[in-house]
């Protein structure tokens, strides 16, 4: 079942750019390296966060949008797990260098902005299984055929 509404779709948007903004910058992405070496996640976060203009233009298969989902809040865990508690000791001394500030309110507010990404993965979700339930036919619900979307719960919480 392909997926063209407009709310999903919007949202979708929200969480690329909460991600290509906030999360995966200059800054940190050498803090990310370690949890996107992970072939199958990195491949489906560059997915949802790097293909917008074909999803608005296409719609998104609900299965595949589940995927993206799964992996969207697996790395949200990895990153609250693996990084965030050790950014500090990670990112060592910034010296003097001219982004010195702009690689400190990334450090400072990395914690916030993926908790944002968590809610707008959050959002993302509970709306998927809406359109899921009210869609499908027959009462064949997508989701239930998703293995791990159980977890999601305690990935982005």
């Amino acid at each position: 079942m392909i997926v063209k509404d407009e709310a999903i779709l919007g949202m979708i948007l929200k969480v690329a750019d909460q991600y290509n903004l906030n999360i995966s910058t200059r800054f940190l992405r050498p803090f990310l390296v370690g949890i996107l070496a992970e072939e199958d996640l990195s491949r489906v976060i560059s997915t949802m966060t790097e293909q917008t203009d074909s999803v608005i233009a296409q719609g998104v298969h609900l299965d595949e949008l589940y995927q993206q989902i799964l992996g969207m809040s697996r790395f949200i865990y990895l990153v609250r797990v693996n990084v965030i508690p050790n950014i500090r000791n990670l990112a060592g001394s910034s010296g003097h260098d001219t982004n010195k500030i702009y690689r400190d309110m990334a450090l400072n507010n990395f914690g916030a902005n993926v908790n944002v990404l968590a809610d707008l993965v959050n959002e993302l979700y509970q709306r998927s299984v809406e359109f899921d339930k009210i869609h499908s036919p027959k009462g064949h619900l997508v989701f239930k055929d998703i293995g791990g979307l159980s977890e999601i719960g305690r990935y982005l919480v």
